[in-house]
């Protein structure tokens, strides 16, 4: 049996879930938001719809924060060389070797305006 290992990257887990609108909590899937010591992050959900919630399977996008802590404002980041759209991944040991390399990315500096793209 795989056993999910989670814990490596709690300390970073932000909960969002309460303002997620994209319907991803349905049918027991995982939705994991982190915020990285360098203003990126990521949204990590399991099971991707289009394969009717296989599990095992994850959907990521690389995220860019906006403002300080507690506000997290965030856009999705498409301009990373990590992925210029949604990251798919089959175990979560990809994920965490993505989200490894999303820490280590340069640190991005918020500018405070929310809802503004640079």
């Amino acid at each position: 049996m795989v056993r999910t290992d989670f814990s490596r990257y709690a300390q970073y887990e932000i909960d969002l879930n309460a303002k997620c609108v994209c319907g991803c909590m349905e049918g027991d899937r995982i939705h994991k938001i982190y915020r990285f010591p360098n203003d990126y992050g990521a949204s990590v959900v399991s099971g991707r719809k289009e394969l009717d919630g296989r599990m095992g399977s994850y959907r990521m996008y690389v995220l860019r924060f906006e403002s300080p802590p507690p506000d997290h404002c965030w856009e999705i980041a498409t301009d990373t060389p990590i992925t210029d759209d949604t990251y798919e991944a089959d175990t979560w040991d990809d994920i965490e070797s993505v989200l490894k390399r999303i820490i280590d990315l340069p640190r991005h500096e918020c500018h405070g305006e929310c809802g503004h793209h640079h």
